[in-house]
């Protein structure tokens, strides 16, 4: 019986070991005899393949009420953010819908706010262009940013609707000012909309810094850096106007006439005016991405969409023999190593013991008798694996 002979096929340093993402699993280790007359054996194994449970995955989230926080997950150094605002009270303005793409950092925090559909007015009657309803709320702006409220992506909300009267500020606008009702009432450079008219109509949107402007008898929208509050009730009307949206929508306006409120965004929308738009006029929206997709259209509440992938898993062994090669009598340690193209990596390896459990052989001669002199013996040997001992 020969002893074993151990061969290390190759060293693997300065490697880290056990990482999160991406992950490999090697096989038990293998023991298996020597072929009969030969001083190795033909191995065949499974040979282990990396995965990435951090290569491609997304998150959404839909209204809830409150700022939430996300963490960008390891190995995960780009986003695609899709955020929509929220669409005004009483079938009003639609929502924007922005989209891009956006460097991160694995456990970077983002703060997120999804925007709530502006409230219609009380007594609202049921026909899209019914005069008797009382001013809608301003849609809710649906907003991502660091968690030092610098904004990545804003869509702006839709403006109240009121029934009859112009309405070409009412949608969400993608450009950074809200929508105008009177007078370049508008919000612009992330602050709040103006009222429509001083102590008159409806209250502004609130944008990302400052709140909305309230009017005579409707609060304006709340700024998101303040908590992103709708507008609450109208200050004491007997017949009120629907309330701003989550988001920094702002509340619609009755007192013999129906105005509504502007919706919330980057920069609010404008309150609905006596004399121009009797709606509110649209949030603007904000998006610092790549790969920018902006668009007008979303209705109710709004939305956030994260999505993102974190790399590939390619696998290569590093060290041993491949499957199916003929392994040598002794050990051999097989490496694989998976990597995901962003510098993560992970690694994992097996033996291959091969056994000679085949005793070498001798053949002596027959027994001679010799009366005097040298008698040379033939004696004959053979080894399957010579060398050893």
């Amino acid at each position: 019986m020969k002893k074993l002979l151990s061969i290390t096929a190759g060293v693997l340093s300065a490697f880290i070991v056990s990482a999160q993402c991406p992950q490999i699993t090697c096989p038990s280790n293998i023991t298996v005899n020597n072929a009969p007359g030969t001083c190795a054996a033909v191995v065949n194994y499974a040979p282990p393949v990396g995965t990435n449970p951090c290569g491609a995955g997304s998150d959404t989230f839909n209204y809830s009420g409150s700022i939430v926080t996300w963490t960008v997950p390891q190995n995960v150094t780009s986003v695609t953010i899709t955020a929509k605002g929220a669409q005004g009270g009483n079938y009003g303005g639609l929502g924007a819908i922005m989209k891009g793409d956006f460097t991160v950092t694995p456990g970077q925090q983002l703060k997120i706010l999804v925007a709530q559909k502006g409230f219609n007015g009380a007594l609202m009657g049921t026909a899209l262009n019914d005069t008797t309803k009382r001013g809608g709320g301003g849609g809710g702006g649906s907003f991502v940013t660091d968690i030092s409220n610098n904004p990545l992506i804003v869509a702006g909300g839709g403006g109240g609707r009121t029934g009859s009267g112009p309405q070409s500020e009412i949608n969400a606008k993608t450009t950074n000012d809200g929508g105008d009702t009177y007078n370049n009432g508008g919000g612009n450079s992330g602050n709040g909309g103006l009222n429509g008219q001083t102590n008159g109509p409806a209250a502004g949107g609130g944008g990302l810094l400052t709140d909305g402007q309230a009017s005579g008898n409707s609060y304006g929208g709340q700024a998101f850096v303040n908590g992103g509050a709708g507008a609450s009730n109208d200050m004491g009307s007997s017949y009120p106007g629907g309330l701003g949206g989550f988001g920094g929508g702002g509340a619609g306006w009755h007192n013999n006439y129906n105005r509504s409120g502007g919706g919330g965004g980057y920069s609010g929308g404008q309150g609905g005016t006596w004399s121009g738009q009797f709606s509110g006029g649209g949030g603007g929206s904000f998006n610092s991405g790549t790969n920018q997709t902006n668009s007008v259209g979303n209705y109710n509440n709004g939305q956030v969409i994260i999505s993102w992938t974190g790399g590939g898993a390619t696998t290569t062994q590093t060290a041993g023999l491949p499957d199916g090669a003929t392994f040598p009598v002794g050990v051999t340690t097989n490496w694989y190593k998976v990597e995901d193209g962003l510098g993560n990596a992970d690694s994992c390896s097996f033996t291959v013991t091969v056994v000679d459990n085949e005793a070498p052989s001798i053949t002596c001669p027959g027994d001679t008798t010799i009366c005097w002199g040298v008698y040379n013996a033939n004696i004959t040997s053979s080894d399957n694996c010579p060398g050893a001992t």
